[in-house]
């Protein structure tokens, strides 16, 4: 009876406080957020970002361009706006290609 009610450990045990504490601490190190998934995610969302605002600035300024409102027709010799229409083609073109790539939001 005696021999039931000691604890016999080998000496690479763990006690279960220890376990807890390394759990703990485990768990800190997981959400680190210099982690390379993280910093990932964050170039994602900043790339993300970027992609909308141009499109959001590409849109608006084809509105203008195709409005033929005086703020952009104004002083402008035909050559500038023969270049604005270029501008406007390619404008028109790589909101094409993101809209095929599935990125646009």
């Amino acid at each position: 009876m005696d021999k039931l009610n000691q604890n016999h450990f080998s000496k690479n045990s763990i006690s279960h406080k220890e376990l807890n504490a390394f759990l703990i601490k485990a768990k800190k190190d997981i959400s680190l957020s210099n982690s390379p998934a993280n910093n990932k995610s964050k170039e994602e969302q900043d790339f993300n970002d970027l992609i909308k605002n141009w499109s959001i600035t590409s849109q608006k300024l084809l509105l203008v361009m195709n409005s033929k409102e005086k703020v952009f027709t104004n002083n402008k010799d035909p050559k500038s706006l023969m270049a604005f229409g270029a501008m406007g083609a390619h404008i028109n073109m790589a909101l094409q290609a993101l809209k095929a790539t599935g990125s646009n939001q």
